[in-house]
């Protein structure tokens, strides 16, 4: 099973309805995403397979690897994973 990493995007604030996923690049590391997130984490996710809210510094870090600009002005966003057959 391959990981596939996307962000979702949602309207801003807590009724925001779901807008849709911006695909993230397969060359960004899992290694990279677990040194931005590993802070936040109860238990380690080394492998990244949880989601996590952005906030606009990680939204930055992450836009290189985003082929669509985000706007952290007028939408959330949350870093996602999940498993598609190889």
């Amino acid at each position: 099973m391959k990981i596939v990493r996307a962000i979702e995007v949602w309207e801003k604030d807590l009724g925001g309805a779901f807008v849709g996923h911006l695909p993230v690049a397969d060359t960004i590391s899992t290694v990279f995403l677990y040194q931005l997130f590993q802070h936040e984490q109860d238990k380690p996710d080394p492998d990244m397979k949880l989601s996590y809210m952005l906030d606009a510094a990680r939204i930055a870090q992450l836009q290189p690897y985003v082929a669509e600009q985000m706007e952290p002005d007028r939408y959330d966003y949350i870093l996602t994973a999940f498993g598609v057959a190889e």
